[in-house]
């Protein structure tokens, strides 16, 4: 976001003002997509998988056992918030728009690994944790086995992006020139393939600017940066099937229809038309 705020100032969207329209359209396209997602799917008392893993005993019913909160649980959650609060400090303090660090010596994504580094220290140090249970963590094994997906699909798709980048500009190139809210689109597909919104927004965004696409459908379009659900393998998506011991959260058959890719889909159409229509009145 901050890359994008960096192309667009000259245009006069500003950090501030790209975070103005762009926070609450997207909360509002979240909180829409889960009231609709909430009729989708089956109740639990109606789903195989988790009535064979409720009779297996590998889960059980909410409300029968309670969960037993443990010494400092509170206290690193507070310091993770801190953490991110701190990392938004920082980024809009060395932002171009607010200038309050004129000549950072971390920039914004270096900052991110030392704060939240720092963070997970003071967590060990503070909060009574058994750090030789961590690799043991269900969560640490999601996690590290979606790094090593996501490794594989995203050093694949930079690498075929970067082979053929000239032909990716110039094909969307020629559908801007013609079609300017085909930026959606094609920021969808690219971030699909690239796994990453800082480096889709930047192999595509500064020449769809310079084809004459204007701030308005940029900032709208920019919510399409998000599409690393179409492919099952990014982290926080395995992460989410692995803690969710009911078994209702996961990968189907044919790979694509998992869980994620509806709510997904939904949730960046309505941020992209929330986007347009506050965009329109605002720039």
């Amino acid at each position: 976001m901050v890359f994008v705020a960096s192309i667009l100032e000259p245009k006069g969207v500003s950090y501030l003002l790209l975070l103005g329209i762009c926070i609450p359209t997207t909360l509002c396209a979240v909180l829409l997509t889960a009231v609709v997602t909430n009729f989708l799917g089956k109740e639990l008392k109606d789903d195989e998988i988790y009535q064979a893993r409720l009779a297996k005993g590998e889960t059980v019913l909410r409300g029968v056992s309670q969960l037993e909160i443990k010494t400092g649980a509170r206290r690193s959650v507070l310091l993770f918030l801190v953490g991110i609060v701190a990392v938004m400090l920082y980024a809009t303090a060395i932002s171009d728009t607010v200038g309050l660090i004129a000549k950072p010596i971390l920039s914004r994504n270096e900052a991110i690994v030392v704060f939240m580094l720092t963070v997970a220290t003071l967590i060990c140090i503070t909060c009574k944790l058994d750090t030789a249970k961590i690799l043991s963590a269900s969560t640490f094994k999601s996690g590290m086995s979606a790094c090593i997906c996501v490794m594989g699909v995203a050093w694949l798709g930079d690498t075929f992006v970067k082979a053929h980048i000239g032909e990716i500009q110039g094909t969307a190139g020629a559908l801007l020139q013609n079609y300017p809210w085909m930026l959606v689109v094609i920021l969808f597909f690219a971030s699909t393939l690239l796994y990453s919104q800082a480096a889709t927004a930047k192999a595509l965004m500064p020449a769809a600017l310079l084809l004459g696409v204007t701030p308005v459908t940029a900032v709208s379009s920019f919510a399409a940066v998000s599409a690393l659900f179409v492919l099952p393998t990014y982290p926080t998506l395995l992460a989410a099937v692995e803690m969710d011991d009911t078994g209702s959260t996961r990968i189907g058959k044919y790979i694509f229809n998992h869980a994620f890719l509806v709510p997904g889909v939904l949730a960046i159409t309505l941020s992209v038309i929330f986007g347009f229509i506050l965009g329109n009145l605002v720039l």
